[in-house]
């Protein structure tokens, strides 16, 4: 079965702090790179503007970049003048930091509004993993279609959903194996889509700015606890056979070669 490993890339628990990015990417990457697991990575276009060394060097080792819009807001919350510039933004600024072309997406907070897909192509986006069984921002609002992959509805955008963990409204991520680290282990089927945040395996928590009561759901079992956590479910998942892939070789993008922009710093 292929598997698509995902990784958020934002600022620290909410906050502008980057100290996952610099501190913890870099190895995440060459553990990745020596098991021979390439990534998808979703990152937030401020990010990308701050850092576009590491978001070179994460394409250049064969990892896909996508967007995860330009300042991570709730989407369903932004007008629509709003969300096409956070679209716009984050695409160019995952363009000049890469040197290749940026057509996947993922909504921050798996927020994505109802009817979003039009919104996307317009954008020049040809796939995403924005749906998820649940959110602490988006509830319950794409349970009913978090099976397999589909065409976002009036588009031809292709949608890669994160999956529900053991047939539970719980989305497979690092961030629930961890809170629900008993119940997690009998999950063993790989997943088609697996997701983290690379601030998640940092030993320390020196800012907070999501909702105080979500402080210590998000920071349970965080720092080596976690990066135990998701080396046994990897390994685990290839002593299985399973394949890693990204999600752009699964995309209707993949079928054409990338574009290289000039100017890339």
């Amino acid at each position: 079965m292929d598997v698509a490993l995902t990784l958020d890339v934002e600022g620290d628990f909410g906050t502008a702090s980057l100290r996952g990015l610099d501190e913890v990417l870099p190895r995440l990457l060459d553990a990745l790179d020596a098991r021979r697991i390439p990534a998808t990575l979703f990152v937030v276009g401020d990010v990308a503007r701050q850092r576009p060394a590491a978001m070179r060097d994460a394409a250049q080792r064969g990892h896909a970049v996508a967007s995860h819009s330009m300042t991570h807001p709730a989407l369903s919350r932004c007008s629509p003048s709003q969300q096409r510039t956070e679209l716009a933004d984050s695409r160019k600024a995952i363009e000049d930091a890469t040197g290749t072309t940026c057509e996947g997406f993922r909504a921050p907070f798996f927020d994505l509004p109802h009817g979003f897909g039009p919104r996307l192509e317009e954008a020049g986006y040809r796939w995403s993993s924005s749906e998820a069984p649940f959110s602490p921002r988006a509830g319950y609002r794409h349970l009913a279609r978090t099976g397999g992959p589909h065409r976002l509805e009036g588009s031809a955008v292709e949608e890669f959903p994160v999956p529900r963990m053991l047939g539970l409204p719980i989305p497979e991520g690092l961030s629930y194996r961890r809170l629900f680290a008993p119940l997690a282990r009998f999950a063993t089927r790989p997943p088609r889509v697996f997701y983290l945040h690379p601030y998640e395996l940092l030993e320390r928590v020196e800012g907070f700015a999501l909702p105080r009561w979500m402080k210590p759901f998000v920071t349970f079992g965080q720092g080596a606890a976690a990066e135990a956590t998701l080396w046994r479910s990897i390994d685990g998942w290839q002593s299985m056979g399973a394949r890693f892939v990204t999600l752009l070789s699964q995309s209707p993008a993949s079928s054409r070669p990338p574009v290289t922009r000039r100017g890339a710093s």
